[in-house]
Protein backbone atom coordinates (compact mmCIF):
# COMPACT_ATOMS: atom_id res chain seq x y z
CA UNK A 1 0.00 0.00 0.00
CA UNK A 2 1.31 3.63 -1.05
CA UNK A 3 1.79 6.06 1.68
CA UNK A 4 2.19 9.25 0.59
CA UNK A 5 3.84 12.01 2.66
CA UNK A 6 1.46 14.89 2.16
CA UNK A 7 -1.80 13.14 2.52
CA UNK A 8 -0.52 11.84 5.29
CA UNK A 9 0.71 15.77 6.36
CA UNK A 10 -2.82 17.07 5.44
CA UNK A 11 -4.72 14.61 7.85
CA UNK A 12 -2.00 15.44 10.33
CA UNK A 13 -2.78 19.06 9.82
CA UNK A 14 -6.25 18.82 9.84
CA UNK A 15 -6.65 17.55 13.47
CA UNK A 16 -4.52 20.31 14.37
CA UNK A 17 -6.21 22.92 13.23
CA UNK A 18 -9.53 22.82 15.40
CA UNK A 19 -7.28 23.21 18.61
CA UNK A 20 -7.57 27.05 18.39
CA UNK A 21 -11.31 27.22 18.47
CA UNK A 22 -12.16 24.12 20.11
CA UNK A 23 -12.06 24.54 23.79
CA UNK A 24 -13.24 21.01 24.41
CA UNK A 25 -9.97 19.43 23.06
CA UNK A 26 -8.25 21.97 25.04
CA UNK A 27 -9.51 21.21 28.10
CA UNK A 28 -9.17 17.59 27.82
CA UNK A 29 -5.22 18.00 26.85
CA UNK A 30 -4.52 20.62 29.24
CA UNK A 31 -7.43 21.49 32.17
CA UNK A 32 -8.43 18.40 33.16
CA UNK A 33 -4.77 16.68 33.54
CA UNK A 34 -4.01 19.91 35.48
CA UNK A 35 -6.71 19.96 37.88
CA UNK A 36 -5.60 16.00 38.37
CA UNK A 37 -2.25 16.95 38.64
CA UNK A 38 -3.62 19.29 41.79
CA UNK A 39 -6.02 16.68 43.65
CA UNK A 40 -3.92 14.12 43.23
CA UNK A 41 -0.75 15.54 44.41
CA UNK A 42 -2.52 17.05 47.24
CA UNK A 43 -4.15 13.93 48.15
CA UNK A 44 -0.42 11.95 47.72
CA UNK A 45 1.28 14.73 50.34
CA UNK A 46 -1.55 14.19 52.85
CA UNK A 47 -1.10 10.06 52.27
CA UNK A 48 2.45 10.67 52.67
CA UNK A 49 2.65 12.58 55.87
CA UNK A 50 0.01 10.56 57.13
CA UNK A 51 1.70 6.93 56.47
CA UNK A 52 5.50 8.14 56.84
CA UNK A 53 5.85 6.90 53.57
CA UNK A 54 7.72 9.50 51.18
CA UNK A 55 7.53 7.62 47.99
CA UNK A 56 3.73 7.64 48.46
CA UNK A 57 3.24 10.96 46.84
CA UNK A 58 5.62 9.91 43.70
CA UNK A 59 3.87 6.80 43.07
CA UNK A 60 0.33 8.52 42.79
CA UNK A 61 1.32 11.37 40.41
CA UNK A 62 3.65 8.91 38.20
CA UNK A 63 0.27 7.01 37.70
CA UNK A 64 -1.37 9.95 36.57
CA UNK A 65 0.32 10.62 34.56
CA UNK A 66 0.77 6.73 32.72
CA UNK A 67 -2.77 7.39 33.01
CA UNK A 68 -2.81 10.50 30.59
CA UNK A 69 -0.60 8.81 28.31
CA UNK A 70 -3.65 5.83 28.35
CA UNK A 71 -6.28 8.21 27.48
CA UNK A 72 -4.54 10.59 25.58
CA UNK A 73 -3.69 7.81 22.79
CA UNK A 74 -7.05 5.72 22.80
CA UNK A 75 -8.25 9.25 22.69
CA UNK A 76 -7.00 10.61 19.27
CA UNK A 77 -8.08 7.35 17.38
CA UNK A 78 -11.69 7.00 19.08
CA UNK A 79 -12.28 10.85 18.84
CA UNK A 80 -10.83 11.66 15.38
CA UNK A 81 -13.41 8.75 14.29
CA UNK A 82 -15.85 10.63 16.20
CA UNK A 83 -15.04 14.17 14.65
CA UNK A 84 -15.29 12.51 11.13
CA UNK A 85 -18.62 10.60 11.77
CA UNK A 86 -20.17 13.98 13.43
CA UNK A 87 -18.94 16.35 10.58
CA UNK A 88 -20.23 13.88 8.18
CA UNK A 89 -17.05 13.71 6.76
CA UNK A 90 -16.25 10.05 6.04
CA UNK A 91 -17.54 9.92 2.65
CA UNK A 92 -15.83 12.94 1.94
CA UNK A 93 -12.14 11.29 3.24
CA UNK A 94 -12.41 8.01 1.79
CA UNK A 95 -13.78 9.11 -1.39
CA UNK A 96 -10.04 10.19 -2.02
CA UNK A 97 -7.01 8.41 -2.42
CA UNK A 98 -6.34 8.58 1.49
CA UNK A 99 -5.95 5.15 3.05
CA UNK A 100 -7.47 3.82 6.17
CA UNK A 101 -4.08 2.87 7.03
CA UNK A 102 -2.33 6.43 6.61
CA UNK A 103 -5.26 7.93 8.66
CA UNK A 104 -4.39 5.41 11.62
CA UNK A 105 -0.34 6.86 11.31
CA UNK A 106 -1.80 10.34 11.05
CA UNK A 107 -4.20 9.98 14.44
CA UNK A 108 -1.34 7.76 16.37
CA UNK A 109 1.35 10.67 15.49
CA UNK A 110 -1.36 12.97 16.85
CA UNK A 111 -1.27 11.42 20.13
CA UNK A 112 2.68 11.37 20.39
CA UNK A 113 2.09 15.38 19.84
CA UNK A 114 -0.77 16.37 22.44
CA UNK A 115 0.61 13.75 24.68
CA UNK A 116 3.65 15.35 24.93
CA UNK A 117 1.98 18.81 25.19
CA UNK A 118 -0.17 17.16 28.13
CA UNK A 119 3.27 16.40 29.60
CA UNK A 120 4.87 19.93 29.14
CA UNK A 121 2.34 21.28 31.43
CA UNK A 122 1.97 18.77 33.74
CA UNK A 123 5.49 17.89 34.74
CA UNK A 124 6.40 21.74 35.57
CA UNK A 125 3.90 21.88 37.72
CA UNK A 126 4.60 18.77 39.79
CA UNK A 127 8.25 20.01 40.19
CA UNK A 128 6.72 23.61 41.20
CA UNK A 129 4.37 22.52 43.19
CA UNK A 130 5.81 18.84 44.90
CA UNK A 131 9.06 18.98 44.02
CA UNK A 132 8.79 16.28 42.09
CA UNK A 133 10.87 15.68 38.81
CA UNK A 134 9.66 13.39 36.65
CA UNK A 135 13.02 12.88 34.35
CA UNK A 136 14.67 11.42 37.03
CA UNK A 137 13.18 8.30 35.82
CA UNK A 138 15.78 8.75 32.90
CA UNK A 139 15.42 6.34 30.07
CA UNK A 140 12.40 4.37 31.75
CA UNK A 141 10.07 7.14 31.17
CA UNK A 142 10.52 6.70 26.81
CA UNK A 143 9.92 2.60 27.99
CA UNK A 144 7.18 3.75 29.69
CA UNK A 145 6.14 6.22 27.95
CA UNK A 146 5.64 3.87 24.70
CA UNK A 147 4.09 0.60 26.73
CA UNK A 148 1.11 2.81 28.01
CA UNK A 149 0.93 4.73 24.74
CA UNK A 150 0.15 1.11 22.38
CA UNK A 151 -2.48 0.07 25.27
CA UNK A 152 -4.07 3.18 24.56
CA UNK A 153 -3.49 2.59 20.77
CA UNK A 154 -5.42 -1.00 20.98
CA UNK A 155 -8.52 0.14 23.20
CA UNK A 156 -8.99 3.13 20.85
CA UNK A 157 -9.16 0.91 17.52
CA UNK A 158 -11.67 -1.28 19.60
CA UNK A 159 -13.49 1.77 20.35
CA UNK A 160 -13.69 2.80 16.59
CA UNK A 161 -14.01 -0.71 15.27
CA UNK A 162 -17.19 -1.04 17.68
CA UNK A 163 -18.64 2.47 16.36
CA UNK A 164 -17.92 1.39 12.22
CA UNK A 165 -19.47 -1.65 13.48
CA UNK A 166 -23.12 -0.90 15.00
CA UNK A 167 -23.04 2.71 14.02
CA UNK A 168 -22.99 6.38 16.24
CA UNK A 169 -25.78 5.10 18.33
CA UNK A 170 -22.41 2.81 20.69
CA UNK A 171 -20.52 6.01 20.48
CA UNK A 172 -20.54 6.17 23.97
CA UNK A 173 -17.72 3.70 24.09
CA UNK A 174 -15.33 5.81 22.83
CA UNK A 175 -15.36 7.66 26.25
CA UNK A 176 -16.39 4.14 28.73
CA UNK A 177 -14.25 1.85 27.46
CA UNK A 178 -10.97 3.18 28.74
CA UNK A 179 -12.68 3.40 31.90
CA UNK A 180 -12.60 -0.46 32.28
CA UNK A 181 -8.67 -0.22 31.88
CA UNK A 182 -8.46 2.21 35.50
CA UNK A 183 -9.45 -0.33 38.21
CA UNK A 184 -7.80 -2.86 36.26
CA UNK A 185 -4.27 -1.06 35.27
CA UNK A 186 -2.95 -0.87 39.28
CA UNK A 187 -2.43 2.57 38.25
CA UNK A 188 -2.92 3.83 42.08
CA UNK A 189 -1.87 1.53 43.62
CA UNK A 190 -0.25 -2.43 43.84
CA UNK A 191 -2.49 -5.07 41.87
CA UNK A 192 -1.62 -7.20 45.08
CA UNK A 193 -4.70 -4.57 46.98
CA UNK A 194 -7.04 -5.87 44.26
CA UNK A 195 -9.73 -8.92 45.30
CA UNK A 196 -8.75 -11.95 43.79
CA UNK A 197 -10.45 -12.31 41.04
CA UNK A 198 -10.18 -8.49 39.80
CA UNK A 199 -6.40 -9.12 40.23
CA UNK A 200 -6.24 -12.42 38.28
CA UNK A 201 -7.82 -10.08 35.32
CA UNK A 202 -5.06 -7.25 35.68
CA UNK A 203 -2.27 -9.79 34.81
CA UNK A 204 -3.96 -9.64 31.93
CA UNK A 205 -3.57 -6.14 31.26
CA UNK A 206 -0.03 -4.23 29.61
CA UNK A 207 0.02 -1.78 31.56
CA UNK A 208 -0.32 -3.78 35.31
CA UNK A 209 3.09 -4.62 34.24
CA UNK A 210 4.21 -0.80 33.45
CA UNK A 211 2.96 0.70 36.44
CA UNK A 212 3.81 -2.43 39.17
CA UNK A 213 7.38 -1.66 37.33
CA UNK A 214 7.64 2.11 37.88
CA UNK A 215 6.42 1.94 41.47
CA UNK A 216 9.64 -0.90 41.64
CA UNK A 217 11.63 1.96 40.12
CA UNK A 218 10.53 4.43 42.65
CA UNK A 219 10.33 2.68 45.78
CA UNK A 220 13.27 0.32 44.92
CA UNK A 221 15.17 2.27 42.40
CA UNK A 222 15.85 -1.22 39.89
CA UNK A 223 13.29 -2.04 37.45
CA UNK A 224 11.43 -5.39 36.91
CA UNK A 225 13.09 -5.92 32.82
CA UNK A 226 10.76 -9.35 32.54
CA UNK A 227 7.51 -7.52 33.58
CA UNK A 228 8.40 -5.04 30.63
CA UNK A 229 8.93 -7.49 28.57
CA UNK A 230 5.80 -9.05 28.96
CA UNK A 231 3.54 -5.86 29.14
CA UNK A 232 5.43 -5.52 25.81
CA UNK A 233 4.28 -8.67 24.58
CA UNK A 234 0.80 -8.37 25.90
CA UNK A 235 0.30 -5.01 24.15
CA UNK A 236 1.62 -6.37 20.80
CA UNK A 237 -0.46 -9.65 21.04
CA UNK A 238 -3.81 -7.06 22.09
CA UNK A 239 -2.78 -4.65 19.22
CA UNK A 240 -2.99 -6.88 16.77
CA UNK A 241 -6.27 -7.99 17.36
CA UNK A 242 -7.71 -4.44 17.59
CA UNK A 243 -6.26 -3.89 14.37
CA UNK A 244 -8.17 -6.58 13.33
CA UNK A 245 -10.99 -6.28 14.66
CA UNK A 246 -10.92 -2.09 13.32
CA UNK A 247 -9.88 -3.27 9.68
CA UNK A 248 -12.85 -5.68 9.37
CA UNK A 249 -15.13 -2.87 11.08
CA UNK A 250 -14.07 -0.59 8.48
CA UNK A 251 -14.63 -2.90 5.44
CA UNK A 252 -17.73 -3.92 6.65
CA UNK A 253 -18.98 -0.72 6.87
CA UNK A 254 -17.66 0.72 3.85
CA UNK A 255 -19.45 -2.58 2.18
CA UNK A 256 -22.89 -1.21 4.03
CA UNK A 257 -22.01 2.51 2.58
CA UNK A 258 -20.13 5.28 4.87
CA UNK A 259 -23.05 7.39 3.62
CA UNK A 260 -24.76 6.06 6.65
CA UNK A 261 -22.72 7.99 8.95
CA UNK A 262 -23.79 11.18 7.34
Amino acid sequence: MNIAKHRLQALFTRHLYPLKRDFDLLSDMIYWPLIDTVLWGVTGMWLTETSGVPELVVALLMGLIMWNIIWRSQSEVGRNMMDEIWNSNLVNLFSTPVSILEWLISVIGLSFVKTLVTLTVIIPVMVLLYSINVMALGLWLPVFFVLASMTGWSVGLLASGIVLRWGPRVQTVIWTLPGILLPFSAIYFPAERLPGVLQTISWFVPTTYVMETLRAVVFNGSPEIMMLVISFGLNIFYLVLASIFFLRSFEYSKNMGLNRFT
